[in-house]
């Protein structure tokens, strides 16, 4: 008998040794049916023969049954479709498809069959579509992540309603971000219905756009770990009720419309480790309470409205490893006690109003590698001491509104092998700085207004082209015709600004090698000769910036250049007509040739063929004949400058179609960040270069041709107009009524026409009006008054209109009978009398003018200042 229970025993086991191992045959035809509507470019399946499913590449059984229970097939880029024949693993916890390519098909909607489901990942695997609420029967789920985190507008994954998230009772992790929420009216109240057990909530660039509560009355979100609200369009006072969630580590709300103060209440969380609330609108002093977080790795408070000063509290955060605060409005100096922040590798203090020295013991901080002290007023000297211990270094970011002063000997040798170095307005010369020759790994490098004086030394310029694809020594004194020194370059050329120097010579043909060039900005300098034809060969070339040099000859075909989008040639002595291969550069925004020698009529291309073309100025060269009506099809031109020619013919009553003129509305002009953008306009005589203010600018400029007929009633429907001269023409007919349409108007110029009738009244609704010039037309009656017509009481403004009467001229109209207004007229008319008298007050008109408007250009400049910087900064911070 105890034998037969021994012989027993030892087949139960043998039979459990045959069992083990061997998956179920009905779930292994379901996996194989399942294989066969894939596509496996990678072969990561090629483990996926024989007859033990269990020991597949991504698949797990249940040691005891041998039912599947997980596939886990994340980072295999399979594609294809996805067949319902895995209902049948009825025994299915764990489902990862993540990091992969289900381009064009929906998540299938028999995923919300799968009843024992625990786990569900299928981040970054490009489903597209509507989610199936069908998802919303995984009444075991406890964790879903649907998530893309791709930053494009167009979010191909979408939810309408999010209502069936909450018969998930179980759910504790959960992220949606990329997904399209948009058309999800209920999303806040939905997601307060999910479970007390929610630990992680991360809804990043989902298009949500509502108001987030400050105060819940009913609150079931209190288990929370980790909040990401970041990256969406959320308009509201600092959400309260994150703070019922004493546990929670991370939280973000970067990239929305956050505002008012940060509640001083935030230090009762002391579990975070991550505290991201930049790119918002927050205001104010930043929370003592702050200061208590000693948990905290990472503070991020950039791109806000902060204000007052550090607080030297900020010593006892000592696990901070990321510490930004740039792009707001800090004073005062920056505390001594951040020398305590030991494992500090990240310090973005740029862009704020901090004075006074720089701390010399950050050089004791040996785990930076990201150091940002750009753009504040720094004094003092810059010395080998600020970077003493910086053995990990890798970014490097010094520039002051103030007289800050490089003091480093010509033998130090530093510990650290930068990758970028930015040092602008920060006196390095007058000579170039030796160390950088120790610099092996740099890739960008910035050393503008630098105050060097100095011919680029060949050692040193061929050691940092070894390395670096972008540079920018812009704003200096360099001299000399050393730009063939790039030709023993041996690598490829990302970007070169060289702009506002004393560089000289011909622009060498081996420019061309340099197929990897983005942009390239040699303006205001010396240069002279001919363009090399071979340009065309730099067919990665976004900009080209050659204004204000003595560059001649023939502008060459430029058309195979399908990329470039910015194009300024401004003020060179370029000959000829435009090459008609422009109409091939589908991405230009830009195009400045003004100032130079080129004829020729004006070009008819068409909106089909520069569907992007924002500025275009062709002013004081010698183009002629009538305007060509294809130009009202480009509606998205912001300026257009054609004055200083020789055209004829009418204004076209099509140029009311030019809709970004109509509504105003400004778009960010998207160039590589290493570019310098600039364009070079006029006003009454004066040159203004636009930079970071180019995207304010709304203007016509048709001044000085012989352009006829009347000023036509539709351009008074582009509202969005800041500047309109159409002096020196030879228009006619009256200022139409409609004028005080142009609410935005600030520059005002009709004067030198031939125009006759009354000064509409209307005029005086233009409330922005600050330059206005109506002289020496043929004008009659009483000038209009009020508002702000009365601030604008340069009678020159209206000379050479002998029938108009009334303030500011002081002539009395026919029916004016107030006997003081004689008296003053023939006072007037004393003081005036003389023809030289008369003369020099119209010539003071061109300068007032002009310095009106520079005013207006520093206003916008420092409203928006640092466009330029802000995108360098971006790329600094790997954003």
């Amino acid at each position: 008998m105890e034998l037969q229970k021994y012989i027993c025993l030892l087949l139960i086991c043998a039979l459990g040794v045959l069992v083990h191992g061997s998956c179920i045959e009905s779930e292994k035809r379901a996996l194989l049916i399942f294989i066969k509507a894939l596509i496996d470019n990678s072969n990561y399946l090629s483990s996926w023969v024989g007859d033990d499913c269990c020991a597949w590449q991504g698949i797990g059984c249940d040691n005891i049954t041998n039912h599947v229970t997980r596939i886990e097939l994340q980072y295999g880029f399979l594609s294809g479709k996805i067949l319902p024949s895995l209902l049948d693993l009825k025994y299915l916890t764990h489902l990862d498809l993540s990091s992969n390519s289900f381009d064009g098909i929906q998540i299938p909607e028999f995923f919300g069959s799968f009843k024992n489901l625990i786990y569900l990942n299928l981040n970054y695997s490009n489903f597209e579509g509507l989610v199936p609420h069908h998802l919303g029967n995984l009444s075991n789920l406890q964790y879903l992540d649907l998530s893309n985190y791709d930053y494009s507008w167009d979010l191909r994954l979408k939810m309408d309603s999010m209502s069936w998230l909450s018969k998930l009772s179980l759910l504790k992790y959960l992220d949606l971000s990329g997904v399209n929420l948009s058309s999800v009216i209920d999303w806040f109240p939905s997601l307060n219905m999910l479970s007390t057990s929610i630990s992680v909530l991360h809804l990043s660039n989902c298009h949500l756009s509502n108001n987030v509560p400050s105060h819940l009355p009913s609150m079931n979100l209190i288990s929370l770990v980790s909040i990401d609200f970041s990256r969406n369009d959320l308009r509201s006072s600092f959400p309260l009720w994150v703070l019922n969630n004493s546990n929670l580590a991370h939280l973000s709300l970067r990239a929305n419309n956050f505002y008012g103060l940060i509640p001083e209440s935030i230090g009762s969380l002391s579990s975070l480790t991550l505290l991201d609330l930049s790119e918002n609108s927050f205001q104010g002093s930043v929370p003592q309470s702050i200061t208590n977080l000693t948990s905290l790795s990472t503070l991020a408070l950039a791109f806000n409205k902060l204000s007052d000063s550090i607080s030297p509290e900020i010593g006892n955060l000592t696990e901070l490893t990321s510490f930004f605060i740039a792009f707001n409005d800090f004073r005062g100096s920056l505390p001594e006690t951040f020398c305590r922040l030991k494992k500090l590798e990240s310090l973005d203090v740029g862009d704020n109003q901090l004075t006074g020295h720089i701390p010399k013991c950050i050089g004791k901080l040996s785990n930076l590698n990201e150091l940002n002290l750009c753009d504040n007023s720094w004094e003092g000297f810059v010395t080998e001491d600020h970077f003493i211990n910086l053995t990990k270094l890798n970014s490097l970011c010094i520039s002051s509104h103030s007289k800050l002063i490089s003091r480093i000997s010509s033998e130090w040798v530093p510990l650290f092998q930068l990758e970028y170095l930015y040092m602008y307005s920060l006196k390095v010369g007058p000579k170039f700085p030796h160390w950088l020759l120790t610099q092996r790994k740099i890739q960008g490098l910035i050393l503008s207004n630098a105050s060097i004086s100095d011919t680029i030394p060949i050692d040193w310029f061929l050691s940092l082209f070894s390395s670096s694809p972008n540079v920018d020594l812009s704003d200096n004194d360099i001299f000399g015709d050393q730009l063939s020194l790039i030709s023993r370059a041996p690598n490829g050329l990302g970007a070169l600004i060289l702009s506002n120097n004393r560089l000289s010579g011909e622009l060498p043909a081996f420019l061309c090698s340099q197929t990897t060039l983005r942009t390239l900005d040699l303006s205001h300098n010396k240069f002279s000769g001919e363009l090399p034809l071979c340009l065309g060969n730099l067919t990665e070339l976004i900009e080209l910036d050659l204004m204000n040099n003595s560059l001649s000859g023939k502008i060459p075909s430029l058309g195979v250049l399908r990329g470039l989008q910015y194009i300024n040639l401004h003020n060179n002595k370029f000959q000829g007509k435009l090459p008609l291969s422009f109409q091939n550069l589908t991405e230009l925004f830009v195009l400045d040739v003004g100032k130079n020698n080129l004829s020729g009529v004006l070009p008819t291309w068409s909106a089909e063929q520069l569907p992007n073309l924002k500025y275009l100025i062709l002013r004081s060269n010698n183009f002629y004949g009538a305007i060509p009506t294809q130009l009202c099809h480009h509606s998205t031109i912001e300026v257009l400058n054609f004055a200083d020619n020789q055209i004829k013919g009418n204004i076209p009553a099509c140029f009311g179609n030019f809709s970004a003129m109509v509504t105003g509305d400004i778009t960010p002009n998207h160039l590589d960040y290493w570019g310098s953008v600039q364009m070079m306009d006029s006003m009454k005589g004066y040159e203004q270069v636009y930079t970071s203010t180019l995207q304010f600018l709304f203007s016509i400029d048709l001044s000085n041709n012989k352009i006829s007929g009347e000023i036509p009633k539709e351009l008074m429907d582009l509202q969005g107009l800041l500047n309109l001269n159409l002096a020196g023409n030879h228009l006619a007919g009256k200022i139409p009524e409609e004028i005080g349409k142009l609410k935005n108007l600030i520059f005002l110029d009709l004067s030198r026409n031939e125009l006759h009738g009354p000064i509409p009244q209307s005029l005086a609704y233009l409330n922005f009006l600050s330059q206005l010039n109506l002289s020496f037309n043929d004008l009659s009656g009483r000038i209009p008054s009020g508002n702000q017509l009365q601030t604008l009481n340069d009678p020159s403004i209206y000379a050479g209109n002998e029938q108009l009467c009334g303030h500011p001229i002081l002539k009395p109209c026919a029916t004016d009978t107030d006997s003081h207004i004689v008296e003053d007229h023939n006072e007037v008319d004393t003081d005036l009398d003389s023809d030289d008298e008369h003369m020099w007050l119209f010539a003071g008109l061109g300068p007032g003018f002009s310095v009106g408007f520079l005013g207006f250009c520093l206003t916008l400049h420092f409203s928006k200042i640092g466009i330029h910087v802000s995108n360098l900064a971006n790329r600094f911070l790997g954003r």
